[in-house]
């Protein structure tokens, strides 16, 4: 007996199971998405419609994307302004539906994701990015690149040096907030969020463009940038070339910072460039009149100049001319007997009478000869200085005097006007002559004195001498003693009758005069 079915009857049996099978689940098959989209996946969608509030995305699914008011607002609203109907755009899934849910997705995120691809794109083919900077932290700055931040540390900012102080790298900073930086990427990390740039690299490469635009004989209008012992720099928009101090004009240089400050203006033209070793040659001189083409033609060789010693060195001394050139006088050229030691004749600052032995205008030579010069003219040179020197110093003294005078016009003034108001014209003179007045009789007077005292010497020692011998004749005869008292008295009264009338002629007299 056989029990195996026939094909005929297995396919009968297939096709009566599937017309059992319900309708509602061969919709749920045609509705069921196989790939479900993730949470955080970008969508590439086509715009559907744009409504006041969301905007309806095909993204390819059984189920159109929806961009909520609450994603919108996160969004420039310039952007938002410019999208139309048709357009690509993409989004972030922000969850996953399940059922009938929509399916809502953030064109923000997918605007931030279409900036990381850009970054990316920048970072393989490195290229320069002009940012601006929006902001500053202790790291470094923070620049805008397409609604993304990116971070710019501090060891790829240029305008910071090293070992600056952390207060004076902030001061930096802050003042950079606003400006554009020339930046490129150097990391970019999606997952991290982390969106890196620098500025020096940048700036190296700018640095080497504009290397290559330089060419020598270039004439260029710019600013001294820093002023050293050797040169000034000068930026040239982004590169700093050098004039050497030897470059900065035909005399000799010894301190550049007489000559030039920071930020002063300068033109100067390019003599060199070095493109591998980022250095540019500077020449200011070349731009100015050459005194050596004219030195050739004011002066022959033999003639006597004046010059003085600028620099004394073991082979001999640079004497500057007139001109401001500079000659040097050798160590076999200095003195009339050859001592070997050029400081033991000249010292740095001394005026000297040089003869010129040769000019080369094109090495921009001249030699010099102190030991040539005769010795007559020699002589004659340094009289001449010394009645020059004499002069100056009779000039200033005469210069001086009018000081003083000034000086003590003041006094006179008070002292004029001290008898009283309006001392001037001729009540001064009255003054004045009230004063020699009294000066002639004190000199009488003066004089009437020592007449006196001269005449009453005399008389003083007389009487001395009368006394004397009066006391030796009391003592030798007592007698005679009495006797010449009489015979004093006498005499005493001689006289006061010889001063009466004295005394009635001078009476006389007055009353004559009377």
């Amino acid at each position: 007996m056989e029990t195996g079915f026939t094909e005929q009857e297995t396919q009968d049996q297939q096709d009566n199971q599937e017309e059992a099978q319900p309708e509602w689940f061969q919709d749920f098959v045609d509705q069921y998405d196989y790939d479900k989209p993730q949470r955080g996946e970008i969508l590439k969608g086509t715009i559907l419609d744009i409504a006041e509030n969301s905007i309806l995305l095909d993204v390819g699914l059984k189920r159109d994307a929806i961009v909520t008011s609450q994603d919108l607002d996160q969004v420039d609203s310039e952007i938002v302004d410019n999208l139309e109907e048709g357009d690509e755009v993409f989004v972030s899934v922000i969850r996953t539906p399940i059922g009938d849910d929509d399916l809502l997705v953030s064109l923000n995120r997918g605007i931030a994701y279409k900036n990381w691809v850009k970054a990316e794109e920048h970072l393989e083919s490195d290229e320069l990015l002009e940012l601006v900077i929006i902001d500053q932290n202790r790291g470094g700055l923070l620049v805008d690149f397409h609604n993304l931040r990116g971070f710019v540390p501090n060891s790829h900012i240029p305008s910071l040096r090293r070992g600056s102080s952390n207060q004076k790298a902030n001061e930096i900073k802050a003042e950079m907030i606003g400006d554009t930086l020339p930046v490129k990427v150097i990391e970019v990390n999606r997952k991290q969020r982390r969106l890196v740039f620098s500025a020096r690299v940048a700036q190296k490469e700018q640095r080497v463009k504009r290397l290559k635009e330089l060419e020598p004989g270039d004439i260029i209008k710019s600013r001294v940038v820093n002023v050293v012992d050797f040169g000034v720099f000068v930026d040239l928009d982004g590169v700093d070339g050098l004039v050497h101090k030897s470059e900065i004009a035909w005399d000799r240089v010894y301190d550049p910072s007489k000559y030039f400050s920071v930020g002063d203006e300068i033109e100067v033209k390019v003599v060199d460039v070095d493109v591998e070793r980022e250095r540019v040659s500077l020449s200011r001189k070349s731009l100015l009149p050459n005194p050596w083409e004219k030195l050739e033609d004011k002066y022959d060789e033999g003639d006597l100049v004046e010059g003085k010693v600028v620099s004394v060195l073991d082979f001999g001394a640079f004497v500057e001319l007139p001109e401001g050139l500079q000659g040097l006088v050798h160590v076999s050229e200095i003195g009339y007997a050859n001592m070997g030691d050029p400081e033991s004749v000249v010292q740095e600052g001394d005026k000297v009478l040089v003869r010129i032995l040769n000019i080369e205008p094109d090495r921009e030579r001249v030699s010099l000869s102190m030991r040539r010069v005769p010795v007559d003219d020699q002589l004659a040179w340094m009289m001449e200085e010394e009645e020059q020197e004499e002069d100056a110093a009779e000039a200033a003294l005469e210069g001086e005097e009018p000081v003083e005078d000034d000086q003590a016009e003041p006094e006179d003034e008070e002292s004029e006007t001290e008898p009283g108001e309006g001392a001037e014209g001729p009540s001064g003179e009255a003054v004045e002559d009230e004063e020699v007045l009294e000066e002639a009789e004190s000199e009488e007077e003066a004089a009437e004195g020592d007449e006196g005292a001269e005449k009453k010497a005399p008389e003083g020692e007389a009487a001395e001498e009368d006394q004397e011998a009066e006391e030796a004749v009391q003592e030798s005869d007592p007698e005679s003693a009495d006797d010449g008292e009489e015979a004093e008295s006498e005499a005493v009264e001689k006289d006061q009758e010889e001063d009466d009338d004295g005394d009635d002629a001078d009476g006389d007299e007055e009353g004559q005069a009377d």
